[in-house]
Order: C-alpha cells, then sequence, then structure tokens
C-alpha cells in the first residue's frame, strides 16, 4: 500500500513540474538566490570552524567556564555545555552537526546529544536579523528564551552521560582539518541546497498560503511579512515559524543526524511546544 501511494505521489509531483513549469523554474530561481545571499554567509563559517574550536582548545574553554552553568541548570555535562553555547552562535542544522562531531570525537554519546538539540534548536542571529524587520530583537529574544525554558523543563527526564567509547584524542594537521572541514561543508551545504530547492519547488505547484509559511523557514518568513494582518499577530507568527524551523530545516536536521536511527517524533514536537511558547511569549510583550 506504501508503495503505490509513494508511487502516486512521484506521478502528481512529476504533473505538478510539467503544468506548473514557469512557477517551478521561478522558486527554484529564488531558493538558490536565497541560498547564496542568506544562508550560505551564515553558515558556511561555522560549518568550516567547529572542528577547529574542537581540536585546538575552545571546546575545553567552553567546558570549563561555561559548562558548570549549563550543567547546574539543564542537568547535562560539561561536554554538552559546548554543543549548547555554539548552537546559539552557529544556529540550526549547525547544531546537528556539531552534535555529530562531538559525538565522533567520543565526547558525548548519542544519548545525551539528541537529548541537549532538543533545546538546542537556535536560529542563527544573523539570519534573524537579516529575515525579520518587526520586532527582530523581541523575537529572537523570545525565541532563545523559551529554548532556555525547554532545557529546564527537560532537566527532569534522566539522560545517560556515560559516553559509549571514549576515544583517543586524533592529533591532526591543521591542513588535515582544513581539508576534511572544506569537504564536510560542502557536502552539508549542498544536502542544505538541495532540500531548499526541492520544497521551494512544491511551493511553486501548490502555491497555497500554509505550504509557503510552513514548508521552508525563509519563504514562510517573507510570506508572513506580507500578510494583511495587524503587526502583533505577524510578529507572533514569525516567532512561531522561527522557533518551529520549517519542514525544511527539519529534514535537513534528520538527514545529518539519519545514521543514529534514533526517534526524531520527539524533536518535531518540542518543535512545535517551542513554537508555540515564543509566539506566546511575543504575544504578551509586544
Amino acid at each position: 500500500m506504501k508503495k503505490y501511494i509513494s508511487n502516486l505521489l512521484l506521478l502528481l509531483l512529476i504533473f505538478g513540474i510539467l503544468f506548473c513549469q514557469r512557477n517551478v523554474t521561478e522558486e527554484i530561481r529564488m531558493a538558490i538566490e536565497l541560498f547564496w545571499q542568506k544562508v550560505f554567509p551564515s553558515l558556511f563559517p561555522f560549518f568550516l570552524l567547529s572542528p577547529f574550536f574542537i581540536q585546538y582548545g575552545f571546546f575545553d574553554l567552553i567546558k570549563k567556564t561555561l559548562g558548570p552553568i549549563a550543567k547546574k541548570i539543564f542537568l547535562i555535562s560539561e561536554n554538552s555545555a559546548y554543543l549548547f553555547f555554539m548552537s546559539i552562535i552557529s544556529g540550526f542544522p549547525s547544531s546537528a552537526t556539531n552534535a555529530k562531531i562531538l559525538y565522533e570525537e567520543g565526547y558525548i554519546n548519542k544519548d545525551e546529544a539528541f537529548h541537549t538539540l532538543l533545546f538546542s534548536h537556535f536560529s542563527n542571529p544573523i539570519f534573524i536579523f537579516s529575515m525579520i524587520s518587526n520586532k527582530p530583537l523581541l523575537i529572537l529574544s523570545a525565541h532563545y528564551f523559551s529554548n532556555i525554558m525547554i532545557g529546564i523543563l527537560l532537566r527532569f527526564h534522566k539522560t545517560n552521560h556515560k559516553n559509549e567509547k571514549m576515544k583517543k584524542k586524533n592529533e591532526k594537521t591543521f591542513f588535515d582539518i582544513f581539508t576534511s572541514s572544506i569537504k564536510n561543508s560542502m557536502e552539508n551545504l549542498l544536502f542544505i541546497l538541495g532540500v531548499i530547492v526541492f520544497f521551494f519547488m512544491i511551493n511553486g505547484i501548490l502555491d497555497f498560503p500554509i505550504t509557503h509559511l510552513l514548508l521552508e523557514l525563509s519563504q514562510g518568513l517573507s510570506y508572513a511579512n506580507h500578510l494583511s494582518i495587524g503587526m502583533r499577530e505577524i510578529a507572533c507568527l514569525e516567532a512561531f515559524l522561527l522557533s518551529f524551523g520549517g519542514f525544511s530545516v527539519h529534514i535537513q536536521t534528520y538527514g545529518i543526524l539519519s545514521d543514529w536511527h534514533l526517534s526524531y517524533f520527539p524533536y518535531f514536537c518540542i518543535r512545535i511546544f517551542h513554537g508555540i511558547l515564543a509566539a506566546s511569549i511575543v504575544f504578551f510583550l509586544f
């Protein structure tokens, strides 16, 4: 049955591309332009530098200075504190990439990495201020504070902090780190570009308000800003979209962590709660 449904959806997609070719072509052009102007500049530096941060002592600095604070507030290990604080700076889906690097280097296990990601779903500050013109500081504050509230609530969830296997520190040369970082960064960014283009293409076929809002985050924020509703309502909607992330961001995050074979459902549900919480904060403080 699933096979027939998949084939039917694939046929509908093909017919949609054929009959809406002009819209699809325009949406693909817009997706590539958005990626080149907004997404690539905000993500590439952090994708590139993350391995250097871990290899050259920045990880240890965060662990020693901010690790005890995060441990006391969220009941996570000091190693996971790096993931939380770097996610604030780098944003999603870099947070998933950082979680994977920390796991592969043996600093945290999958269970704790995924647990920390549940409240480390932060949007890049550069992205927020470039995409939101209506009360960006308020929306950023609500987005961050609601994540922290989720982290405090999740401190009552028991998490296994024991590493599965602590690896020996891998001493790599600067050139080795640089070349592998470039390669991994471009692979991740090309994957993100493909996901963004796909969802823009779907919007070119369907052209429904709900799909424009929820499928791709950048497009959803732009669409929300032009709705004929009050500024307060627009700000609340943007706060929800930013914290939910859009299906494009979820596919990107899931793709990065797909080989972990963990249930993604809790992460998705918490993102909905995160969106509602952030929107509520904006509503009361606007």
